[in-house]
């Protein structure tokens, strides 16, 4: 039997005095499923933000995989805001959720040893708090109750990755302990009405020709079919998801696939997806999938992608972002989420790269990192990005600026 190494237990540190307009209280509730989706969702803001992975229906199915995953909800007359956390388990090891590796070792301590905030093992997070005059202090209480959380647990600190450069810097000035880390970059293709006509026409001749050859190779040796997440389609796709993701790092194989996608069936989620399949010219047999989700009218999101190794060339490409930019513009959505990680692939092929930073908030205020080691970080962490062609976003400026 292995051990399960815990860091020593904490004392509880006195309350940090927090101002505000208003002044919410804050209760932890055992799971997502005591709220109404009704009450959750009207935080959640429904336009070009990262709502779908903070939505109740997508928490829920996560719940369902997963257990329960506890959440703290601030109140001040109504429901004003809501924070979800989570605790590393065996599962969840990876770059992705390890803050040494995420912040090249700004913050020393190892996973398990942080009360992660936000959707479970999300790598598209956002505020859930209405908008308003409430906003600041439901989610200046929020984070101090995290941050008594976490030490309750005897964990070293609350961590909110993964949110965009401009939400977490708005969570740091919400609480005197926190301090916002560049640490990744997102990718988002925005959808002309003419899907892929639309940008190949701004493209250089160079790009054109490459996108064409990719797209005429994989017509020669397949085809993409688009289709809903139906149980005879989740048992195609299962094994797929599951050795991609496997080969990443991640653990559970298919019989994991099978129960996430039955929990998202169950909590209403196939009403969102739609799947591409990928097969050779006279097969029956599933080579590769890419499952996308929609959030409102607005944004699709490509969320789980897989593939057996025998898939049509360039199908990772026809079938993530080709086909995929042709039929979100055939259904009006108006932005592709590409997720991470944002690879030189994707911005060559038109992908507008943008920040994603987290919340680092220590349950001690000793542990409060150097305020000038932070501004360099970040500095170093975003030239890169401010300076590619492909990473038009202005919002990188705001991190390689003195107070940004």
């Amino acid at each position: 039997m292995t051990a399960i190494i815990t860091p020593p237990r904490q004392q509880p540190p006195p309350a940090i005095t927090t101002t505000g307009t208003a002044e919410p209280t804050v209760r932890l509730h055992a799971t997502a499923a005591e709220f109404t989706a009704a009450q959750w969702d009207r935080l959640v803001d429904d336009d070009f933000d990262l709502g779908l992975y903070s939505s109740h229906q997508w928490i829920r199915a996560l719940e369902m995989t997963h257990g329960p995953q506890p959440v703290l909800a601030a109140r001040a007359g109504c429901l004003t805001g809501v924070l979800p956390t989570w605790t590393s388990r065996a599962e969840d090891a990876g770059g992705l959720f390890e803050p040494v590796a995420m912040t090249r070792r700004l913050i020393s301590m190892p996973g398990r040893h942080v009360l992660w905030l936000g959707t479970r093992r999300s790598t598209a997070a956002t505020i859930t708090c209405a908008p308003g005059p409430l906003r600041r202090p439901a989610l200046t209480a929020l984070l101090e109750e995290a941050r008594k959380a976490a030490a309750d647990q005897g964990l070293a600190c609350a961590v909110w990755p993964y949110l965009s450069g401009e939400q977490a810097l708005e969570a740091a000035a919400c609480h005197p302990l926190a301090q916002a880390v560049l640490h990744t970059a997102d990718t988002w293709l925005d959808v002309p009405p003419d899907g892929m006509r639309g940008i190949q026409a701004t493209a250089r001749s160079k790009n054109r020709r490459q996108w064409r050859h990719e797209r005429e190779e994989f017509a020669c040796h397949g085809t993409v079919q688009w289709t809903g997440l139906t149980p005879d389609t989740c048992s195609r796709i299962a094994a797929l998801l599951a050795a991609t993701r496997d080969k990443h790092g991640g653990s559970g194989g298919t019989d994991l696939m099978q129960r996430v996608l039955a929990a998202q069936r169950a909590a209403g989620l196939a009403e969102r997806a739609a799947v591409a399949l990928a097969r050779r010219h006279g097969e029956d047999a599933v080579r590769a999938a890419a499952v996308f989700y929609h959030h409102g009218d607005s944004a699709l999101y490509g969320r789980y992608w897989g593939t057996d190794g025998m898939a049509p060339p360039y199908a990772y490409f026809e079938m993530t972002l080709y086909a995929a930019l042709d039929m979100a513009a055939q259904r009006g959505f108006r932005r592709l989420h590409l997720s991470v990680p944002a690879s030189p692939a994707k911005l060559s092929r038109g992908a507008q790269a943008v920040p994603l930073a987290l919340v680092y908030l220590p349950v001690s205020p000793g542990a409060r990192l150097d305020p000038k080691a932070v501004q360099r970080h970040n500095h170093r962490s975003a030239w890169p990005w401010a300076s590619t062609p492909g990473s038009r976003d202005r919002s990188w400026a705001r991190w390689i600026t003195p107070g940004g």
